[in-house]
């Protein structure tokens, strides 16, 4: 007789003697990206890391594609470790993108000069000194030592640590086969991995090769599996509204087909924040935030590089056909700003929604979240995919709180262009 988790362990919630464990007695698994973020990280969240690694001992497991992954990707990650020169040019586009559209507003408005003069110095005061206070992270020195591979802090703590425990390659004919079906399941939408499609050659079929060397391990030793990764994509986790619920169901039950273990998955902040408990490591309740602070700059770094912001003109239709049918006023705001260069203000929405003028707009944009989810779940948007319209605040108006209006995220806006045409 079986019960109600019986076939299907992956809804089943984790509990804290889970994790316990697999901590004692399993394998804990960090994706390349785990080992890679120690570039990232403050030295205290570096620190914090290496102590739980060090904790660990045999229940840490590398797999080699793992570090094949690490060594082919290092150099890129040293060029600009904390991302300082990526936010410095970011910020100062959008420098000039803010105070564009602060000269607009103040056309429209008619703005007297002199306000507009000083107002505008402010505004690119404010953005000096912030982009300034970002170049203090950007240590050419200590990355030019990081460079060489007998200096680098890093390698020689992970040289410690993970002597012994990196798994062998595949053999040949082994490698050839686990390559041959990762590539299938890249072409048919299998997990994991089929989001790397883009990637050129082999590396589309990487995550495959470090899934297929956890199975042989995780078979060899009979045990359970927590994988660590800062990978929030849906070609690994289960998504529920929105929110990462797990390891994604096919890969649980493959683990269980495989070695008959049980399979967990954590980000790097939980990884932290369990070992503090579990293993008793002393970790700052700074360095899980700093953990937390690298995989949201990486998950938006990927949000941004989707083409469209992760949307596109059959998703939009559907958006608009849902909220319409719902008989959402949101749905011909959307329409309008559409086909108004992105921004609709808070007159127009008030007109349009016959909207009474002591009706407040706070929560407006629930409706549009809620089918985004659903879009989300049903694989029709990139689980990563921007929101698509948000509020707009005018701080120099009599009530700053109150939106003035709301806007088509941009990157989202080459696909309206095409929508429009069609």
């Amino acid at each position: 007789m079986n019960g109600i988790f019986d076939g299907f362990e992956g809804y089943r919630t984790p509990t804290l003697d889970d994790y316990r464990n697999v901590f004692g007695a399993g394998m804990v698994v960090p994706d390349a990206n785990v080992l890679l973020n120690l570039y990232r990280y403050t030295d205290r969240a570096r620190d914090d890391l290496f102590s739980v690694l060090e904790r660990l001992g045999e229940r840490l497991w590398v797999p080699h594609q793992v570090l094949l992954e690490f060594w082919r990707n290092r150099d890129s990650v040293l060029r600009d470790p904390r991302d300082a020169q990526r936010a410095q040019t970011e910020m100062s586009d959008q420098r000039e993108k803010a105070i564009s559209a602060f000269r607009a507003w103040a056309n429209r408005v008619s703005l007297p000069t002199e306000r507009r003069t000083h107002l505008e110095g402010e505004m690119t005061q404010a953005f000096d000194a912030v982009i300034e206070e970002v170049d203090q992270f950007n240590d050419e020195s200590a990355i030019e030592l990081a460079r060489d591979t007998d200096k680098d802090a890093v390698l020689a703590k992970l040289d410690t640590h993970l002597a012994g425990k990196v798994g062998d390659a595949l053999g040949e004919d082994a490698h050839a086969a686990a390559l041959t079906e990762g590539m299938r399941r890249v072409g048919d939408r299998e997990p994991p991995g089929y989001l790397d499609r883009d990637k050129e050659g082999e590396a589309a079929a990487g995550d495959y090769l470090v899934w297929e060397q956890v199975l042989v391990e995780a078979e060899r030793r009979g045990s359970d599996v927590i994988f660590v990764t800062a990978d929030v994509k849906e070609d690994w986790w289960r998504r529920e509204a929105g929110e990462l619920r797990g390891p994604r169901l096919e890969l649980v039950d493959e683990l269980r087909s495989r070695a008959g273990s049980r399979l967990f998955m954590l980000r790097p902040p939980q990884l932290l924040e369990l070992a503090r408990e579990i293993l008793e490591v002393t970790v700052q309740d700074d360095s899980v935030q700093d953990a937390d602070r690298v995989d949201r700059l990486l998950s938006d770094r990927e949000a941004a590089g989707l083409p469209g912001g992760g949307w596109n003109a059959t998703a939009l239709e559907e958006l608009l056909e849902r909220l319409y049918e719902e008989g959402a006023v949101q749905a011909a705001v959307i329409d309008h700003a559409l086909h108004d260069g992105g921004f609709i203000d808070r007159e127009t929405v008030y007109e349009i929604a016959d909207y009474d003028e002591d009706r407040q707009l706070k929560g407006f944009t629930k409706p549009v979240a809620r089918i985004t989810r659903a879009l989300q779940e049903e694989e029709l948007i990139a689980a990563e995919a921007v929101d698509l319209i948000k509020a707009v605040y005018d701080p120099l108006s009599e009530n700053p709180s109150e939106a003035a209006g709301f806007e088509i995220n941009p990157r989202v806006l080459p696909v309206i262009g095409r929508l429009i045409g069609s």
